[in-house]
């Protein structure tokens, strides 16, 4: 018998109507992470299948039938990310695990973004599609970095999934738009123009520098409703790691700095925060965990990549 997320759930003693699975009003951020970072530990313990189970689930509960395209590519893709990571992960910080998170985190953030949204609700298939591109955004990571090839890793993921989407009956047009999400988590700068992008459509902020621009990222810049959804999957995509609390984002730099075989430290962890996420996450429902940020930052800033009392600042309490 096939196990179903329910049964994972129950396993792990979660409680689906929380925090990441549903947007809960009047949660503070700090109340969220903790809620979040509890869900990961949990799955995390479990054993497989447990990613393949949650996004169908995910799929399911946006009121994708059973044999929806978008459900039929999602279960071998999910089967094949954990199977890479058996019996132990090839990666100690991109691997299934992480993608469970991220994948989490992009529904969270979406409910959140069409709870406080003023210009752009996702619709089903905008959902399904941000489901799909959180699912394989790192699908077969070599633990490396793309050094000076913009998009390796991120194209390597999209070409190795295009084969289930096609086989699956997924059309074209979405095709392209889960390719364009993906091509903007690239981290080395592709991301920053995104943000510069969306922080010009949403917020009246400045356009990108031209000479930044990356034409891969051309169709985010004509179609806001896209650059929305790739605005949402970065922020899920850096959220564990700079979003959540001091002692996550230790645990997460820990995971990567083994991947890159060195130990990271404050000073990386700030190089992060201002290069990478570039000082706050893009779209007002990953601005929601800002204040997580701003105190792993003041905590890098003094040295200390732990918290002292289990609490994330010593001086403010929840």
């Amino acid at each position: 018998m096939t196990r179903s997320f329910e049964d994972v759930a129950r396993a792990a003693g979660l409680d689906l109507s929380a925090e990441p699975f549903a947007m809960i009003a009047g949660s503070s951020a700090r109340c969220a992470a903790a809620s979040i970072i509890a869900v990961f530990e949990a799955l995390e313990a479990q054993p497989v299948p447990k990613l393949a189970p949650m996004t169908d689930w995910l799929l399911a509960g946006q009121g994708f039938p059973p044999g929806h395209p978008y459900r039929v590519a999602a279960r071998p893709l999910a089967e094949a990310i954990e199977a890479r990571d058996q019996p132990v992960p090839v990666n100690p910080y991109h691997n299934a695990h992480h993608t469970l998170e991220v994948l989490l985190n992009a529904h969270y953030l979406a409910c959140r973004n069409d709870a406080v949204a003023t210009r752009i609700r996702l619709s089903r298939r905008e959902y399904g599609i941000l489901c799909l591109a959180a699912l394989i955004h790192d699908f077969e990571h070599d633990g490396t970095m793309n050094g000076a090839q913009r998009f390796r890793l991120e194209r390597h993921s999209a070409d190795l999934a295009a084969p289930y989407f096609v086989a699956a009956g997924i059309g074209a047009e979405d095709r392209a738009a889960i390719d364009a999400i993906v091509l903007a988590t690239d981290p080395a700068g592709p991301n920053l123009y995104m943000k510069a992008l969306h922080g010009q459509a949403f917020y009246d902020g400045p356009p990108p520098d031209p000479s930044l621009a990356f034409p891969e990222l051309a169709p985010l810049a004509g179609d806001h409703r896209l650059l929305r959804m790739a605005a949402l999957l970065n922020d899920a995509d850096l959220l564990s790691s700079a979003g959540l609390s001091v002692d996550y984002a230790a645990k997460q730099s820990a995971k990567l700095g083994a991947e890159g075989g060195r130990i990271l430290d404050c000073a990386d962890m700030l190089r992060f925060l201002s290069h990478i996420v570039g000082g706050s996450f893009t779209t007002r429902a990953g601005r929601f965990f800002n204040l997580n940020m701003f105190l792993i930052k003041a905590m890098a800033e003094l040295g200390q990549g732990h918290s002292d009392d289990g609490i994330d600042a010593p001086l403010i309490r929840p």
